[in-house]
């Protein structure tokens, strides 16, 4: 089997851009901006906990 590409690092530019969209409709584009890329490093930091921890039971 192939190994499984690791992609987690684009989840951080997801919810930077979800952010975005949602400051667009709010008309508080910069605030909703920096809370999606804290909330996409967070996100971030937490898969990579949890995937560390499910590999090292395997």
């Amino acid at each position: 089997m192939a190994k499984k590409k690791n992609n987690l690092i684009l989840i951080i530019p997801a919810f930077l851009l979800m952010g975005a969209a949602i400051g667009i409709q709010t008309k508080t584009v910069i605030k909703q901006t920096i809370v999606g890329l804290i909330v996409g490093i967070i996100v971030y930091f937490f898969l990579i906990y949890r995937n560390n921890r499910i590999n090292k039971k395997s």
